[in-house]
């Protein structure tokens, strides 16, 4: 077997994906299950995270679908826990699920500011703290990748203050965190994508000219697979040596 997949390959390895019944979050739980490793899908939709935990069955993987709010500390604890009693560890944890609610920074509320913090970077907070009390309390590191967007390296359109300080903190939480926790074996980074073709894109367009372009030099938005691709890549052990590092994923958006 080559390094490459020897590197790639995650058998033996458990996984917890956020969000990961749909979009990006789904696209991660089959990329991980197809890499080898048993994944435990956290979602608050409950059409479509049992759907996804069935299709890696039906493509002979292992799954476990829970439902979960991760705005909830119980909620995000829970999955580590089922991970560990149900597969016996916990090797990767993606904290992908967020969200947004788009207002003009002088509508937005004190309240409608701490709910979106709340959903993307503390959330990403509690999600990494409990994974990595459990890898160290098992005796062993791992990888913890987290959706962070394109919006915390540049101005993204009308009304996403709030949306890019969240994701932007999402990347300082990552760097610091790595920082801390690489003695331990413990790596941590992060994806920031740029506009991906999912729902909840197509919800939160409200005729943006910059959401409905692909507003990067590729000329097309992104697939879910595209980012998926990233945070699996980053959680293997192709990627051993790379940590504290944030990794674009928007065609270049960034880069203009």
């Amino acid at each position: 077997m080559s390094f490459v997949r020897e590197r790639m390959n995650m058998d033996g390895r458990v996984a917890v994906v956020t969000g990961g019944g749909q979009g990006v979050g789904r696209a991660i739980a089959l990329g991980m299950a197809d890499a080898g490793a048993r994944v435990v899908i956290g979602e608050i939709n409950e059409e479509t995270g049992p759907r996804t935990a069935a299709e890696i069955e039906e493509l002979g993987g292992e799954a476990l679908w829970l439902l979960a709010d991760v705005r909830k500390q119980e909620d995000i604890t829970a999955l580590v826990v089922a991970a560990q009693e149900h597969f016996g560890r916990i090797d990767s944890m993606f904290n992908n699920a967020g969200g947004n609610f788009q207002l003009p920074a002088l509508d937005i509320s004190a309240n409608g500011f701490d709910a979106i913090v709340r959903m993307n970077l503390k959330s990403m907070f509690l999600g990494s703290q409990a994974a990595a009390r459990a890898m160290l309390a098992e005796g062993h590191g791992g990888s913890i990748v987290s959706t962070s967007s394109v919006a915390g390296l540049r101005s993204g359109g009308n009304q996403t203050a709030v949306y890019a300080a969240s994701k932007a903190g999402i990347m300082g939480m990552t760097r610091a965190l790595a920082g801390e926790w690489g003695e331990h074996g413990i790596r941590v980074n992060s994806v920031a994508p740029g506009a991906v073709d999912t729902a909840g894109r197509l919800r939160n367009m409200q005729g943006d000219p910059w959401e409905r372009s692909s507003g990067n030099p590729m000329g097309r938005i992104a697939q879910p697979e595209d980012i998926a691709g990233a945070a699996v890549f980053l959680a293997s052990d192709l990627a051993g040596h790379i940590t504290g590092q944030v990794l674009a994923v928007d065609g270049g958006a960034s880069t203009s």
